[in-house]
Formats: C-alpha cells, structure tokens, sequence
C-alpha cells in the first residue's frame, strides 16, 4: 500500500467522527435513552484500540513509540473517567492516530483505521450534546 492510499485510508477512518455527530443530530431521542450504552461502548473501544496498537506495536519493534502511547493512553483514559469532559475526545483521537505511521504492515494499518472509524463513530454521537452546549 502506497503512502498516499495509506492516508486516504486514515481519512477515512476519521470521517467516523462525523458520522456520528451526524448519527446524533438524526436520532437524538436514541442518543438520550441510550447514552450509558454510548459512553459504555466508548470506554470499550478505547481499551479494545489501546490493546490492539500496543499489540500491533509490540510486534512491529516500535518500543519506544509503544512506551509512550502507552502512557498518554492511560493518562487520557484516568482524564476521561475523572473529568467527564468531551472536548477530550479530540485528544483520544490524535493519540490513536499517531500510532497509524508506526505501523510497518499495511494490514495492521488497516485495522486499525477500521476501528477508528467505529470508535469514532460512537465518539460522534456522544460529541454532539457537547456541540449543542456551544
């Protein structure tokens, strides 16, 4: 895979974000009945995301790269838990992003970009009450 299917493929992925603000703005009786689901799908995803980048970045000889998402990763998590701030979420997503150049195996990018697309997906449509507060 060439460098620039490579970040088409990362865009994308990140289009999930805004599917789901969109997801949010359709069905918003959904996303209030169903908020605990969101925020619950979310921090499982996160830990799924975290799990499979240090995994892929394990195998790839990236120790130093996986030393420091590993903390950031786990900074952000205690931040989101602690904090309950949603502007964070754009944190989340730089941080799995950075990742995404490291790997050395397209397929594991591929993945990865997958779920990112589905993480940010759910981030989406929690992401919109917070966009409706400005």
């Amino acid at each position: 895979m060439s460098l620039i299917s490579s970040i088409i493929a990362l865009v994308v992925s990140l289009t999930g974000i805004l599917f789901g603000i969109i997801l949010g703005f359709i069905a918003p009786e959904e996303l209030r009945s169903g908020k605990k689901y969101f925020v619950f799908a979310k921090s499982t995803l996160f830990i799924v995301l975290f799990l499979m980048i240090n995994y892929f970045l394990y195998h790839s000889n990236q120790l130093v790269v996986l030393s420091v998402f590993s903390i950031l990763a786990v900074v952000l998590f205690v931040l989101n838990i602690a904090l309950k701030k949603r502007f964070i979420e754009l944190f989340n997503y730089i941080i799995f992003v950075v990742p995404y150049f490291f790997l050395k195996v397209e397929t594991n990018q591929l993945i990865l970009a997958s779920a990112l697309f589905i993480y940010g997906l759910v981030a989406g449509t929690l992401l919109k009450k917070f966009l409706n507060q400005n």
